[in-house]
């Protein structure tokens, strides 16, 4: 339910490789597997240091429940009316709690009426796109953002499902499974440089599934958009429950920065700060600072888990009535004015059918693939223009991944890269380096 390195600006990546040439040509990126939003949101949050270009994101993901989450993450970054804090907050806890506080909750059903008139276009939304999906996909993401409103009134026992996960995963060293997560902390994740994660944040989010805490919140309303699979039934819906990530955890995103790994933060307040500042250059197409940041910090509650104990899980599953909506605007004024930039999401098959399509073939300036769809490299390499980049995910902070697998992924990447004609940038380690960078090899050159 959320990427596992931190987040990219695609404009800097593509200038890094490419001089500036004309500015009034767009730029065209792909995230392939990404699940989040955050090499969009961080590419337009840098987009005050670069040219004004028009550009046009497009995201291939796995399942639909990852676009809507992804429409939902982009769109409290982009709504009007949000504060940086309540923003930030609602961001942070929608990615990465399996409880919400109950304004989070509240704001959740709020802005998904908003969402589903987007999907059936009852809404124009200026920067975004779902022409590319079926209709038959458009009404699932429908559906989907319809359970999350029914789930956070009704209540769904979330914390119930993690616990299960954990059960299933650690089977005999259940009883043992605060031992088991200090050893994947101090021996795996601590050696790969994490400089804001705690010990205390790692450990109550493997055992809850709560990543991001605050003082003076206490989280108690199960996120349903966390659940997987989600399918309209009748008049009602069915589920998988929860399939995601249970051992590595959203501080993966905006909770690594190397640069302040010597300030006294903890991951929550890393990956707020981050936010915060992105949100901020996003609306204003300017530098965030400093005096921002801090405004909406505590220094008096750094390095330490606010919340240490969980709520009754009555609380969680407590039933509650949907207060009447008011007649919603129907105008696209509700986000800021973005006019240089769209989002497109396309279906899983796209990586297949797009390869054979003239209009697809070396259209994309820059492409991101997730570590574990590199077997559709040579997929989406066609797609690729002579001058462009593409960038892989490694294994660097997977707990799982210890290092005879990391190297075996390496040796697997650099073959499937030798056989799509694609060339390293530079020579990268995959137990210190985040991503590996290639460019296509033009075949016609002799």
């Amino acid at each position: 339910m959320w990427g596992n390195s931190p987040p990219l600006d695609f404009q800097q990546e593509f200038y890094s490789l490419n001089e500036q040439k004309d500015h009034s040509e767009s730029l065209e990126f792909l995230t392939v597997g990404a699940i989040d939003a955050r090499h969009i949101i961080k590419t337009l949050a840098s987009s005050y240091l670069h040219p004004n270009r028009v550009i046009n994101f497009h995201a291939i993901e796995a399942s639909l429940e990852h676009v809507a989450r992804s429409i939902l993450l982009l769109n409290i970054c982009l709504q009007k009316d949000l504060g940086l804090q309540e923003a930030s907050r609602y961001y942070l806890e929608i990615l990465g709690n399996t409880l919400l506080t109950p304004g989070t909750a509240k704001y959740l059903t709020q802005i998904i009426n908003r969402l589903t008139d987007v999907t059936t276009q009852t809404i124009p939304c200026p920067w975004l796109n779902l022409e590319s999906l079926k209709y038959k996909d458009r009404d699932l993401v429908d559906g989907i953002f319809k359970f999350w409103m029914r789930a956070v009134c009704e209540g769904v026992p979330l914390v119930e499902y993690w616990d299960r996960r954990v059960r299933k995963a650690l089977g005999t060293r259940y009883d043992y499974r605060d031992g088991v997560f200090d050893w994947d902390f101090h021996m795996v994740l601590h050696s790969r440089n994490l400089p804001h994660l705690t010990l205390h944040e790692y450990k109550f989010w493997r055992n809850n599934g709560v990543a991001f805490t605050w003082l003076e919140a206490e989280p108690a309303r199960s996120n349903p958009t966390l659940i997987s699979n989600i399918i309209a039934h009748g008049k009602g819906f069915v589920h998988y429950a929860y399939l995601g990530d249970i051992t590595n955890g959203p501080f993966l995103t905006w909770a690594i920065d190397e640069a302040e790994e010597k300030s006294k933060l903890r991951a929550t307040d890393k990956a707020e700060k981050q936010i915060i500042k992105s949100i901020y250059q996003i609306k204003t197409n300017s530098s965030c600072p400093e005096e921002i940041v801090a405004a909406h910090r505590d220094p008096s509650v750094l390095d330490g888990v606010l919340v240490t104990e969980m709520p009754d899980v009555g609380i969680e599953q407590e039933a509650w009535v949907l207060e009447k909506q008011n007649k919603r605007s129907k105008d696209s004024n509700f986000w800021i004015d973005a006019p240089n930039f769209k989002v497109n999401f396309h279906t899983a098959s796209s990586c297949v059918r797009y390869k054979n399509r003239n209009e697809w073939k070396e259209s994309i300036n820059v492409i991101f693939i997730a570590h574990n769809l590199i077997n559709h490299i040579q997929n989406i390499v066609p797609l690729l223009k002579k001058d462009g980049m593409l960038i892989v995910e490694t294994q660097k902070y997977l707990v799982e991944a210890r290092k005879e697998h990391q190297n075996k992924f390496t040796e697997e990447l650099k073959q499937i890269a030798s056989d799509s004609n694609l060339k390293l940038i530079e020579p990268f380690n995959p137990h210190q380096d985040n991503f590996a960078r290639f460019y296509k090899e033009d075949t016609n050159h002799n």
